[in-house]
């Protein structure tokens, strides 16, 4: 199968599932927003926004060393170097998981005092230990596991199993968190579906990984390899710095909105306004599932240039596609909240129009950082991340203070603008590659041609679900016509449609 077959065929695959996915994981959002007060549910992303963060020291990089030298090994016909490499980062993982687990416990005082209720809105505080408990010896554990698994499924390009991965793990989320709420569990239900997923994932993927994926594990043999260790650790460090980066650079708004601002801030960042606009990154992310391993096969191959050509490709359908819908995001957020949430999150609107246009910058930021780790260079994209991630931090110390949700917003739209712009400098330097900025200022400026007719039938119409929905299909339609019209696609681009 050509690469254009392969990437066309894996990244629709892992389009299909994310969009799948994507109404299962705003079903959470909402459960949680209309079973659990606004406090709880600040309070549990408080604590596993700061576990997320802590991960990056049981990770250490490794998993995606995993992704990364599967494909490699297999080019070279070695599975016992596949076999080793995922037993290595397995033990490692689980001993580092451990370690940080009792440290956490040891600390809990000090963490749940002087940061998760640092201005005193969860009153009682056996709850919120008995919930990071939870989290840190059962979430923060398995999760390791699962992660360890998912990579190791995509190392092997198995994109149809690989696709189905988040799917399911985000809908046992919501069954199990359906459960525990209708049962009564209240403000423990989310960690406790949390935490008995990532157990239900590594006994199904792993059976399906251990008989249909890499039968030959068993049999392989175990190679203990002073070298290999040293390759995977000169791969995985920099990329568990870069992974810290852009880790930080995803939940470092949380953990300055809990300490400054309180939990209600967390609920209204976290559990509305970042999700609804996540929806944007969904093309990149089923374009970056597959990117990582192929990128590494074809930088191993020497085809330099069909890897620019590809890229220069995917980015420019990625904005094409994001643009528009972080237009209709922005321009109808309070009407999204009250169809979905309760009026008690109307705080959340102006962060989410905010958002809406820095996740466009988001989705191309993680797919320019693919092909860096894809080719060998993920020192690169740590430089970059840390830049945009000190950043994201000064200047979140320095709004949200002031600015709350709406300040941290404007900072992390800021910081994914800026890391965009550094990608664009070093990656010519590997590929040729130029920003197209062209096609994007066009896609701009046919997104804002796409808004008067909006604007003229919002003085017509007065029920807001229906103007919502007209609006919706208006401008979709109106947006494909000048796109074509001003050039940014054309017909026999899409009739001759491949990435490689």
């Amino acid at each position: 199968m050509s690469y254009k077959e392969r990437m066309i065929k894996g990244a629709s695959w892992n389009f299909l599932f994310l969009v799948l996915a994507a109404p299962i994981g705003y079903f959470i959002r909402i459960l949680y927003a209309n079973s659990l007060t606004k406090v709880e549910v600040g309070l549990f992303y408080a604590i596993l926004d700061l576990i997320s963060i802590i991960a990056i020291f049981r990770g250490l990089g490794l998993n995606g060393a995993v992704t990364y030298f599967i494909p490699k090994f297999l080019v070279q016909r070695r599975k016992d170097l596949i076999k080793s490499t995922i037993i290595s980062v397995l033990i490692i993982q689980t001993v580092m998981a451990v370690l940080a687990a009792f440290l956490m416990y040891l600390m809990s005082p000090i963490i749940i005092n002087n940061y998760i209720n640092s201005q005193g809105q969860m009153g009682d505080m056996a709850v919120i230990f008995a919930v990071f408990i939870i989290m840190v010896f059962g979430y923060y554990l398995f999760d390791g596991m699962k992660l360890v698994l998912f990579n190791s499924i995509q190392g092997f390009q198995t994109q149809k199993i690989y696709g189905t991965c988040n799917f399911l793990n985000i809908s046992s989320i919501l069954i199990l968190s359906s459960i525990f709420i209708y049962f009564g569990f209240n403000v423990y239900s989310p960690a406790l579906a949390y935490t008995i997923t990532p157990i239900l994932m590594i006994l199904l993927y792993g059976t399906i990984f251990l008989t249909k994926i890499f039968p030959e594990f068993f049999s392989e043999k175990y190679v203990f390899s002073k070298k290999l260790l040293e390759d995977i650790f000169s791969y995985s460090m920099p990329v568990m710095f870069g992974s810290a980066g852009f880790i930080i650079m995803g939940y470092l708004d949380s953990i300055c909105l809990t300490y400054f601002t309180g939990l209600d801030a967390v609920a209204d960042y976290r559990n509305v306004a970042m999700p609804t606009v996540m929806v944007l990154s969904y093309f990149a992310s089923s374009s970056c599932a597959v990117l990582l391993p192929m990128s590494t096969e074809m930088w191993e191959k020497g085809e330099m240039g069909n890897l620019s050509d590809g890229l220069k490709k995917i980015l420019s359908y990625s904005f094409i596609i994001s643009v528009p819908l972080a237009v209709i995001l922005s321009y109808f957020p309070t009407v999204l909240i009250k169809l979905f949430f309760n009026e008690n999150y109307l705080s959340a609107a102006i962060p989410m129009s905010i958002l809406s246009f820095g996740i466009i910058f988001l989705s191309m930021n993680s797919i320019v950082f693919n092909i860096f780790n894809g080719i060998g260079k993920p020192h690169i994209s740590t430089k970059i991340l840390y830049i945009g991630a000190i950043f994201n931090l000064i200047f979140n110390i320095l709004l949200i203070p002031k600015f709350g949700a709406t300040g941290a917003a404007f900072t992390t739209t800021i910081s994914y603008i800026l890391i965009q712009v550094l990608q664009a400098k070093y990656l010519s330097k590997f590929l040729e590659y130029n920003f197209p900025f062209k096609k994007f200022v066009l896609c701009i400026v046919s997104s804002l041609i796409s808004m008067v007719p909006l604007l003229i039938i919002r003085e017509m119409i007065f029920n807001e679900y229906l103007l919502i929905l007209l609006s919706g299909v208006l401008y979709i339609i109106t947006y494909i016509l000048l796109i074509f019209v001003l050039g940014i696609l054309n017909l026999n681009e899409l009739k001759n449609f491949k990435f490689w």
